[in-house]
């Protein structure tokens, strides 16, 4: 089985090892103080992997992630933006990029990731919500989100879609976090939660979604969801 480079949040760190360890090398995240505390350590909110290797990074915490990745084999490319606690002025790496299309608030995304995705072929599709990976699940050809907008947006894509009801995950110093930021890709054939999809009413539903994409959910029994900003794959051994 092929084992994934991933980035998480370096405050969960030790809790996703325990979980998921088996499925490869996990790196605690490098906080970045310009954005607010609760997602500071969030990955999602500061790399954008293209799934081919290369990974673009906020500039503030551009020469720490090198020293981390590069070894690895990670190509880094450093963004344009630099990042605020400000919205929409905190998503310019928040790019949700799923079956040939990626979906963002494009006026608020780094150059870069446009032109790498641009090279890629990849279709460019604009949507409302700026925090496009972190509010929904990409697993296969299909989405699990609460967002209207990218709900929208994927179907008329072509891709499956499960909208399920806002809410029903935590993310310490917010009401609630997103299911995007509380899940990741294992591999080919896992998708990570970090909780327990029964305390999530549409759990079930969740469940058999990415079941019919081809894929298994490997939880954390008897655990709240939580979102950690995506248990982020950014390449393979």
């Amino acid at each position: 089985m092929q084992k994934g480079i991933f980035v998480v949040d370096y405050r969960y760190v030790d809790e996703i090892v325990q979980a998921f360890g088996e499925w490869g090398i996990f790196i605690p995240s490098v906080p970045c103080r310009e954005l607010a505390e609760p997602v500071s350590g969030h990955p999602d909110m500061t790399l954008f992997p293209d799934g081919k290797g290369t990974v673009v990074c906020a500039p503030s915490v551009f020469d720490d992630y090198e020293a981390l990745l590069s070894p690895l084999g990670i190509k880094l490319v450093q963004g344009k933006k630099t990042l605020s606690k400000d919205y929409p002025r905190d998503v310019a790496y928040n790019v949700l990029n799923v079956g040939g299309f990626a979906f963002a608030r494009w006026d608020s995304t780094d150059e870069e990731i446009i032109s790498l995705l641009s090279e890629r072929n990849i279709c460019l599709v604009p949507v409302a919500q700026g925090y496009s990976k972190c509010s929904a699940l990409s697993v296969g050809n299909g989405v699990v989100t609460a967002d209207a907008s990218i709900a929208n947006a994927a179907g008329e894509a072509g891709l499956s879609v499960l909208l399920v009801e806002p809410g029903c995950i935590e993310l310490p110093g917010h009401d609630y976090g997103f299911i995007g930021g509380a899940t990741g890709i294992l591999d080919e054939k896992n998708v990570a939660v970090f909780g327990d999809l029964h305390t999530h009413p549409q759990g079930q539903e969740i469940r058999r979604f990415v079941e019919s994409q081809g894929f298994a959910c490997q939880e954390r029994p008897g655990r709240p969801l939580i979102d950690v900003g995506t248990i982020l794959c950014v390449g393979y051994v």
